[in-house]
Formats: structure tokens, C-alpha cells, sequence
């Protein structure tokens, strides 16, 4: 736990922040008081805190807390929130902890950690509104103005060494694309006009809930005075590369080392490879493929495939971890506009090619025999029937497309050059004489 001046200062600033409160307060929030040694102790006002900064946790809740605590960890976070929307204080908001990755912002700003992943949808509504409760009670605390400009993302942080870069001295990219800033803000809004007093306290269970994503969408409601609003704050659904998935398209890939591993092995890069090719190196945490872009997983064949993730870390630290994935993605289709299947046909016969994905030819057969090709989009591809027997004839339209895929579409047509009724549509052709009725 904390030493005897840091409850003094946590107590105190309880009791000033109560005495301050109007008796529009609402219901307590439990804040744990945990301890790290990863601080500076100064004594911040509310004329040097400006700011409050969002972070990710890349990992589990305890373990994030026991990371933080740990003295050899150059990092640190006044306050960790758990998916469950439990609370841990780990430096008093009047000393500075070591969260942005840029000294200035240290000294002005308050650190707050979400577990959660940049590449991976887990933030809970329960992490939201504990968040929020928190932030609108510091804000009024230490006059810090609701707006995003004050409230910001770790990947909003200034690089202190290169101007115009951001994510602090490192570059982080947290809390990341699955953060709702825009449901965030509207919490913190809420709560500012209907405030939750939080309650410090030396012990409290902590629910071991995992960091695990989530089995399904979540809906996220807002209470307004008597109206709810509902708003869905989730992203068109992507699938996640991990042990046994199947996924599809654009394809998140996470190389799943999280901070603690990454400082104790030192991690320096991760190469990511496909069936023993590798495609990707990332050399900056959290070590992801192609960061938030992920993986095109369109680039190999549908089926089974094998994916390896490799960690090189210092003193010649190399792990190799295999991920067994399938991939399931829409077959390419060919789709033809000029002509119709049995139709008849005569001189020159254009047809307009269309695909799903991107073609690097197309290759126009009649009855076995290339007569026409396209390489580049819109495709066109042409027949000239002068030449063709009367009669039925098969066509087949074939598209190659990128990485292999391949598509075909037989399209059976009838020349008919003939400027006489054609002989080879007689078969085919009902006719009949209509005679005009005289008494009509």
C-alpha cells in the first residue's frame, strides 16, 4: 500500500472534494488505493493539471496492475479501469505518474488505463461508464474542461523528439480504432450533470474477468433526463486471427505480446508469416500485422493455412508460435452484360466483363478456342460470328484473378447470319400466321 503522506494527501483530497460536492452527488464509486514506486512526487493544482489521457492496457486486468507496480517497469498510471468497470489508484492525481511517453504532458496530464487491445473490440459498457463516472468527477475536481482537446487518447500525445508525430516518444497507437470517443464523451457529459462521488477504499475483490473478446455485438445505451438513446458503437464485424478461427477479408492479427512480455523479454520485433513465407515485420508494440489494416487474408486460397508468429527478443530470445486459421472468402464470380444465355447472335459480338475482385485477365473461348483477352479493366472482349458455323455454339468467359483465384461462365449462344429467316433457329422458333378479323 501507499506510505502514511500519500492516504494523508488521498484522504484529504476525499474530504476537500466532499465538502466541495453539492447534494447533487450521486451513489459512490469504489476507487482501490494501490501503490507504485514508478512516480514523481510533487504537489500538481489544478492550475498545472490540464489534461487527462486514455491508454490501453494491451492485457489482463491484475496482470496490468502488478506490471505497473513493479519497480523496474519505466512506466506507471494514476488509475487502471477493468472491463467489470472496477477502479485501481496507483498514483495520487497530485504526483505525476509515467504514462505518455512525453515529460511535458507527464507533468500536466492524468493517466488512465482501459484494459483492452488496439486490435481487438472487448471495451465492456461497464469500463465506459466507470471511465466516465471517474473522469467526469476529476474534471469538476481539477477544473479540467470536457472536451477533446483536454480529454484525449494516448495516440494523440505529441512525440516530444519529432514535431507533427504523435503517440508519445514511442509512438503508441492506443487506445485505439475501437475506442468510441463519441459515446465516451457523451458519458462523461452525462455525468458531469449527474455526478458520482467516488469512494476510496484499502480493499476491495477484484473480479478476475479475462480480456477475452467478446462473443457478440454490444449495444451501448445512454440515459438522458427520462429518454434513452441507443447507439450502437460497433464497427462493421472483421474477423481475428487466432488459434482454429476462421476468418475472412481483412483479418486482424495481433502477435499477442502484451507490455509485460515485451519488457521482459525485451522484445525489438515480430515477424509474421504465412505457410512458412514471411510477409510482414513490425518493430514497434504492440507488434501487430499491418497495424489496424490486418491481414488480406484474400491473397491465399480458401482452406487451411498455417500462420507463425516470431518474437526476437535480446541475448538471443526467439519464440516461434503457430496459429492454425481457415480462411472462408467469397469465390470470385464473373457476371457477362451484351448477350444472354441461347440468345441468337449475329456479326460482331461484344461483351462487357465483370468481376468481384480485381482480374489480371480475362480470356473469351469459343467452342475451345481463345478468339478474345482483356488485361485491363472494364473489361471488353469481343467474337466475330462472320466466320461461325449457323447454329449453337458454347462460349466460355474465364477471369484470373490476383493470388490464383479463378472464375469461368459458360454462355451457350446460336449465330444467326443468315439475312433470311435463319434455318438454324427453326428448331428453336414457333411461328404463327395471324389473320386480321374484318368484322373488328
Amino acid at each position: 500500500m501507499g506510505s502514511t503522506r500519500v492516504q494523508l494527501a488521498l484522504t484529504a483530497g476525499v474530504i476537500a472534494a466532499a465538502i466541495c460536492a453539492s447534494a447533487a452527488w450521486g451513489a459512490s464509486l469504489r476507487v482501490l488505493i494501490q501503490h507504485t514506486p514508478n512516480e514523481t512526487r510533487t504537489n500538481r493544482t489544478a492550475r498545472t493539471i490540464n489534461d487527462i489521457v486514455i491508454h490501453d492496457t494491451e492485457g489482463a486486468f491484475l496482470g496490468s496492475v502488478r506490471h505497473l507496480e513493479n519497480a523496474r517497469v519505466d512506466g506507471s498510471a494514476h488509475f487502471v479501469v477493468s472491463r467489470t468497470g472496477q477502479i485501481v489508484q496507483l498514483v495520487p492525481v497530485t504526483d505525476v505518474a509515467w504514462h505518455s511517453g512525453n515529460a511535458y504532458w507527464n507533468l500536466h496530464s492524468i493517466g488512465i488505463e482501459h484494459v483492452g487491445f488496439v486490435s481487438h473490440n472487448i471495451y465492456t459498457d461497464a469500463e465506459y461508464r466507470a471511465s466516465a463516472e471517474l473522469v467526469a468527477y476529476l474534471a469538476h475536481r481539477w477544473s479540467i474542461p470536457i472536451d477533446r482537446k483536454h480529454i484525449i487518447g494516448h495516440d494523440e500525445v505529441p512525440d516530444p523528439n519529432h514535431p507533427g508525430e504523435y503517440g508519445g516518444v514511442d509512438h503508441h497507437t492506443d487506445p485505439g480504432p475501437y475506442w468510441d470517443w463519441t459515446y465516451y464523451m457523451k458519458l462523461i457529459r452525462y455525468y458531469a450533470a449527474h455526478p458520482v462521488l467516488p469512494n476510496f477504499v484499502k480493499r476491495m475483490a477484484i473480479s478476475r474477468t479475462s480480456a477475452a473478446l467478446p462473443s457478440h455485438p454490444v449495444t451501448r445505451t445512454v440515459v438522458v433526463t427520462s429518454t434513452q438513446v441507443t447507439t450502437s458503437r460497433l464497427p462493421p464485424a472483421r474477423s481475428t486471427v487466432a488459434p482454429g478461427a476462421t476468418v475472412h477479408g481483412d483479418a486482424l492479427w495481433w502477435s499477442g505480446v502484451d507490455y509485460a512480455h515485451r519488457w521482459s523479454k525485451h522484445i525489438y520485433k515480430v515477424d509474421f508469416s504465412v505457410d512458412g513465407k514471411v510477409l510482414y515485420t513490425d518493430h514497434t508494440w504492440p507488434y501487430d500485422f499491418n497495424q489496424t489494416r490486418g491481414w488480406n487474408s484474400s491473397t491465399v486460397p480458401n482452406g487451411s493455412h498455417m500462420l507463425t508468429v516470431i518474437e526476437y527478443g535480446t541475448r538471443g530470445y526467439r519464440v516461434r508460435k503457430q496459429i492454425p486459421i481457415r480462411v472462408e472468402n467469397p469465390p470470385m464470380r464473373v457476371e457477362v452484360t451484351g448477350a444472354v444465355s441461347g440468345a441468337a447472335v449475329a456479326g460482331d459480338v461484344t461483351l462487357n466483363v465483370h468481376t468481384n475482385q480485381a482480374a489480371t485477365r480475362v480470356v473469351l473461348y469459343a467452342d475451345g478456342r481463345a478468339v478474345s483477352r482483356d488485361s485491363s479493366a472494364p473489361y471488353t472482349v469481343h467474337w466475330n460470328t462472320a466466320s461461325a458455323t449457323e447454329g449453337p455454339h458454347t462460349l466460355v468467359v474465364y477471369a484470373r484473378g490476383l493470388h490464383g483465384h479463378r472464375a469461368a461462365l459458360d454462355l451457350p449462344l446460336v449465330v444467326a447470319n443468315s439475312p433470311s429467316f435463319p434455318q438454324a433457329l427453326r428448331r428453336n422458333w414457333v411461328t404463327q400466321d395471324v389473320t386480321a378479323d374484318a368484322d373488328r
